[in-house]
């Protein structure tokens, strides 16, 4: 029958009979999709009971008749009407795509939980599906080391290992296919697997309470006396891994869905966990009957009858909560940023990859934010909703789609963390990786690769490479913009095996990205920021760190401690958080004035400054050579001299003979005794006076066998080697350092300044060599590889001098401090401009520059008296030169 036309709105149900004309309807009918449909349907006298087993679930109204079909109730007089998927089994919400809402607890009696595992299917002894589970228990009873029966029943779940149970012959024998379907079935492929398991910890449990029983009865009491209370067991969650390989998020395509798909990545958004019932477990009074409903709301329903045949048991149910049939359904949504080696994330155009985890029972607050982990899951879909409607829970609360719209999500199996599992090469990896260390120069080769558009700041640019490569060492770029420090950092990031990006050019959005924030709708979703994502072996990059000065406490914190600290109402929370930071830093007057200190240049504290272990300032100097070789660098690297492809295997495989570390010029230099101090003979052997770093560094143009590397190569280059190489510092290498370490600090106290030099940079010092040997796959710190760190820090402390004396300014504020650091602006000012006469306000200009912001006019007297300034008219006054 066709609905009435007109605008009457749809409705489920309508009681009624032919309102306003039309054909007829019947008195109850239902409106489905433009159709209306009797609520007895068309179905022909006696279908009912040819369709509708014995002791089959009924609704309401829809009951066979007491005496043989005969006399049917009341309600349900004419046997025709009845709708099929009005029926509570049919209409009711799929879980696992099983439409199950209520099931009899008809466990066969050799499998106690066999209900827990299948809803509807029924056991038949003989079958494919009895012949697998018996031959999965025989591989547990064969390696109880491996499964612990008592513990697995303690904890409801257990590790299953692919290479423990594949290898086993006599399960393959039986089961051939367990791998492929585990696959491409794995909700049913783990349920076989978890009866097994809950059989055999079933067992188990008899088996020790009955010695547990013959242990505790004295002797000639026989056991009917004496019955021990034993509980039930629950379910019992198999947790697969290794059984797939880790692939990228973009893989995944229709054709994957309810399939097994395994990630990994960092944990980057972590949601509030649901609590609710999913199943209740109830008892028939009369017949002694178990039965179980799905609770879908909040309102709890009962059973209206008794699922048991021949039971008419209409009410008197009683409610099992302790029973393993009555299950809780705890759920958490967490956002996993992927994470892998051949994926390279463009950080100022694109976002890495993201995927939602559903986790379920046991891994609930299994994880928190920041931290790497590897899931293995079945690929699902749902489907979004509006902003209104998104539930608190979800991490992608925030984002407004249309109705009707699929999402693919993952729902965990398993989560294994990620440092326990060694990253893989292929073989192709590995040959190119084993190429690049053949090279004569690798260090030249890497700097060169690394930004190769940012050209004559190959010092700086050594300087990010070996803190990619080595362990929290903390590098600053301060100069002129435009020169390329941005690009860098977005270099540093793709080659990075873990790291984050901020920009600082974002303002408020980049400073709530930097540490842990709260959002989504009931701000109840905890986002990690870029320090945690970096972890404590991973690489934050910021760009503009000086507009980020809200947040410049947090960073010192995380630089000093290693520690991220969280404040609730009620608790203190801190996650630890010490990554490796590499910063950049624009002027603030837009170009680097070099008359001033570098506090005054840049918007930094100068706690924050003294973490950095590396601060180089990058200048646009005026040079016509520089200019020159600039536009020779580009005009190559754009006519295809510089190729960025992987290097062709020209090279033959040798034994390393590296000239980064120019063993030819130290071949007669004698080894350095283990003594407090390096004798002078060998610390002028290894401190050469013509030793130029930076010259060994810079590329020629005309040079014909350098190819630089593509970042691909790079980031598996540097993952390899941070994850294989733990290079020891030699006797020779640590008399190095020890005595570079008090040579600087003797020359501080020469010098009567405060200096930036301490234990964290003792530590530095010690990370950049051990980073350094690792660029060269060396096993062994030598006194090569300290020279060129020495040299890398040497350029940067020549660099920053002048901000290791304004450090010491604001310490004091007597006015021998402040008459010091005004002689000293006026001194470095006059040799600025080349003259000494200056006018007053040109003096009251230099004192503001060194922070003297009241009493300019006595402290020009002062000056005056002291003989440091030369009054030679009015407002006119010299500068006396040192």
């Amino acid at each position: 029958m066709n609905p009435p036309s007109g605008g009457r709105s749809t409705s489920r149900f309508v009681r009624g009979r032919a309102r306003g004309g039309g054909g007829y309807r019947p008195y109850f009918y239902f409106r489905r999709n433009g159709r209306v449909i009797p609520a007895g349907g068309n179905r022909q006298p006696g279908a009912e009971q040819a369709s509708v087993p014995m002791g089959a679930p009924q609704p309401r109204g829809w009951s066979r008749s007491r005496s043989g079909g005969d006399a049917a109730r009341k309600r349900t007089s004419n046997s025709a009407m009845d709708c099929s998927y009005l029926r509570p089994d049919n209409y009711a919400a799929p879980e696992d795509a099983l439409e199950v809402r209520s099931l009899l607890v008809d466990n066969p009696r050799a499998y106690p939980g066999w209900r827990l595992y299948f809803l509807r299917e029924e056991y038949v002894a003989d079958s494919d599906l009895a012949k697998r589970i018996i031959a999965v228990e025989a591989h547990y009873q064969r390696n109880p080391q491996i499964y612990d029966a008592a513990r697995i029943r303690q904890r409801g779940y257990f590790q299953l290992l692919a290479p423990g149970i594949v290898q086993d012959e006599q399960l393959k024998a039986v089961w051939p296919t367990l791998t492929e379907d585990l696959q491409r079935q794995p909700l049913r492929t783990l349920s076989t697997i978890g009866v097994a398991m809950h059989t055999v910890v079933v067992n188990n449990g008899l088996d020790a309470a009955e010695e547990a029983l013959d242990s505790i009865l004295p002797l000639g009491t026989t056991k009917d006396m004496y019955v021990p209370r034993t509980e039930r067991t629950r379910k019992i969650y198999a947790r697969p891994e290794d059984f797939v390989p880790v692939e990228l998020v973009s893989s995944i395509t229709h054709a994957r869905v309810d399939s097994l798909f395994a990630v990994r990545g960092i944990v980057s958004s972590v949601g509030e966990p649901t609590l609710g019932l999913a199943w209740q477990a109830f008892r028939c009074t009369r017949c002694r009957t178990e039965q179980t409903l799905r609770q879908r709301s909040n309102y709890t329903p009962r059973p209206y009858h008794c699922l048991k045949p021949r039971c008419g048991a209409k009410d008197n149910f009683l409610a099992l909560r302790s029973s393993p049939f009555t299950r809780l359904s705890v759920r958490q949504i967490i956002r996993l940023e992927e994470s892998s080696l051949a994926l390279l994330t463009d950080y100022d155009s694109t976002l890495p990859g993201e995927l939602d985890i559903e986790l379920r029972h046991d891994l609930v607050d299994a994880v928190h934010v920041g931290q790497e982990i590897i899931v293995t899951g079945v690929v699902k879909l749902r489907e979004l909703c509006d902003n209104s409607e998104q539930p608190s829970t979800s991490v992608g609360a925030a984002t407004t789609t249309s109705s009707g719209d699929l999402q693919v999500y993952l729902r965990a199996c398993s989560v294994q963390q990620a440092r326990h599992v060694k990253l893989e090469f292929s073989e192709r990896d590995l040959e190119a990786i084993s190429t690049i260390n053949t090279e004569p120069n690798c260090f030249k080769l890497l700097v060169q690769s690394l930004a190769p558009e940012l050209h004559g700041h190959e010092l700086a640019k050594a300087a990010c490479l070996l803190s990619v490569l080595g362990d929290n060492i903390n590098v600053l770029l301060v100069g002129d913009p435009g020169i390329g420090k941005s690009m860098l950092l977005q270099n540093c990031a793709q080659i990075t095996e873990r790291g984050a990006h901020v920009s600082g050019k974002r303002g408020a959005q980049a400073a709530n990205q930097l540490g842990i924030s709260f959002c989504g709708r009931n701000k109840r979703v905890m986002d990690a920021g870029a320090l945690l994502m970096a972890g404590t072996a991973g690489t934050c990059l910021v760009d503009g760190v000086d507009k980020l000065a809200s947040k410049q406490t947090l960073l010192l914190q995380c630089m000093q401690a290693g520690l991220l600290n969280m404040p609730l109402p009620g608790l203190f929370a801190s996650f630890e958080a010490q990554p490796a930071i590499i910063a950049c830093a624009n002027p603030q007057r837009g170009q680097y004035d070099q008359a001033r200190y570098l506090l005054q240049n840049i918007r930094i504290t100068s706690a924050l400054l003294k973490e950095f272990h590396l601060v180089y300032v990058l200048l646009d100097r005026q040079s016509t050579t520089r200019d020159k070789s600039l536009t020779e660098h580009v005009r190559a690297l754009h006519a295809g001299s510089k190729r960025r492809e992987q290097i062709a295997a020209r090279y033959a495989l040798k034994p390393k003979k590296s000239e980064s570390v120019c063993e030819a010029t130290f071949h007669d230099a004698p080894v350095a005794p283990v003594a407090p101090v390096v004798p002078k003979d060998d610390k002028d052997s290894i401190m050469q006076q013509d030793y130029d770093l930076d010259k060994r560094l810079e590329c020629d143009v005309l040079e014909p066998e350098l190819d630089l590397l593509p970042p691909i190569l790079m980031k598996k280059f540097i993952a390899y080697a941070r994850q294989n190489v733990k290079p020891l510092l030699s006797d020779e290498a640590a008399n190095v350092i020890k005595w570079h370490f008090m040579e600087l600090c003797r020359r501080s106290e020469l010098e009567h300044e405060q200096s930036q030099i301490g234990m964290g940079q003792l530590l530095g010092l010690i990370s950049l060599s051990q980073a350094r040997a690792r660029l060269d796959l060396s096993s062994v710190v030598t006194p090569l590889h300290v020279r060129d760190v020495i040299a890398v820090l040497t350029e940067s402390m020549a660099q920053t001098r002048l901000a290791t004396a304004e450090t010491a300014a604001p310490s004091s504020s007597g006015k021998s401090s402040q008459l010091q650091s005004f002689v000293h602006m006026m001194q470095l000012r006059s040799a600025a401009l080349g003259r000494r006469i200056f006018e007053f306000e040109e003096l009251k200009d230099m004192g503001t520059r060194a922070g003297i912001m009241t009493g300019i006019t006595k402290l020009v007297e002062i000056a005056n008296i002291g003989g440091y300034l030369l009054k030679k008219g009015a407002n006119m006054y010299e500068v006396v030169p040192d």
